[in-house]
C-alpha cells in the first residue's frame, strides 16, 4: 500500500462523476410548452455549474435543451403572433366595412361581410345606407366597445358571434357615440380565424330607435301557396 497516496488528500481519486439536474430540467422543459421558455436559461445555468464543478456531467443535455428551447420559443411566439394579427384583422373588419358603406365603396365593403352583405351592388349599399346618413350623418370612427353587448339576444346558428363597438358620428356639428352591436359569421368547416367575416350591424339610436344594416334580420315573407293544381 502507497502510504503517500492515502496521506495526501490530492492524491485521493476523484468522486464519481454525476449527472447534472439542472441540464435534464433544461431538456425536459424545452418539449412543454411553456417550459421551453426557461429551458434556454437552465441551460445556460447548467454549463457555468459544470465549468466549475468537473464532476458534473450533462453537457450534450444542455445545449440540446438551450437549442430546443430556442427553437419551441420561436415557434411558440411565431403562432402567438400570427393569431395576434388575425384577431386585429376580424375586429377591424367592422370599422373597414362601415367606412366603406358610407364612402360607397362597394368593393371594399363586399370583401368584410358575408351574405347578403358580400353579395351588394352599388344601388344596395346606398339603399341600406341612406337612413344611416340620415339619422346620424358622418362617421368619424368605429372602435370596439370594452363591454359586451348589452342585449345578446339568441344567434341565428351556433356560428354566431356577437361583439360590442361604438360608432363615432358627426351631425350639424355635433359628435355623439352611437352604440352599435356587430354579428360575426364564421363559415362552417372553416378553422381559420381570419376566415370570420361581418354579417350585420345593429345601431341602436338615443331615441330608442334600432336600425339593422344590412336588412338581414328580418325573416322572409312566406309566400302564398298556389293550390290550383290540387283542385278536381
Amino acid at each position: 500500500m502507497n502510504i503517500d497516496a492515502v496521506l495526501d488528500p490530492n492524491n485521493a481519486p476523484a468522486p464519481p462523476a454525476r449527472w447534472s439536474r439542472m441540464a435534464m430540467a433544461s431538456l425536459v422543459m424545452s418539449v412543454l410548452p411553456v417550459g421551453s421558455l426557461l429551458a434556454p436559461l437552465l441551460g445556460v445555468v447548467a454549463l457555468l455549474r459544470m465549468r466549475g464543478n468537473p464532476g458534473l456531467r450533462g453537457r450534450g443535455l444542455a445545449w440540446g435543451g438551450i437549442g430546443l428551447g430556442l427553437v419551441a420559443s420561436a415557434l411558440m411566439v411565431g403562432s402567438a403572433y400570427v393569431m395576434y394579427r388575425s384577431f386585429m384583422e376580424v375586429a377591424g373588419r367592422p370599422a373597414a366595412a362601415l367606412e366603406a358603406a358610407w364612402a360607397g365603396d362597394t368593393e371594399r365593403f363586399r370583401k368584410q361581410m358575408t351574405r347578403p352583405g358580400s353579395e351588394a351592388t352599388e344601388a344596395q349599399l346606398a339603399a341600406w345606407t341612406a337612413p344611416l346618413r340620415a339619422q346620424l350623418g358622418t362617421l368619424e370612427s368605429v372602435e370596439m366597445d370594452t363591454k359586451a353587448p348589452a342585449d345578446p339576444g339568441t344567434p341565428k346558428t351556433d356560428r354566431d358571434m356577437r361583439a360590442a363597438y361604438v360608432a363615432t358620428v358627426r351631425k350639424d356639428g355635433q359628435v355623439s357615440r352611437v352604440p352599435v352591436e356587430v354579428i360575426f359569421d364564421r363559415p362552417a368547416g372553416v378553422g381559420a380565424v381570419a376566415a370570420i367575416l361581418v354579417r350585420s350591424f345593429t345601431f341602436s339610436l338615443p331615441d330608442g330607435t334600432r336600425i339593422v344594416f344590412p336588412e338581414d334580420e328580418r325573416p322572409d315573407t312566406p309566400q302564398p301557396t298556389d293550390r290550383s293544381a290540387e283542385r278536381p
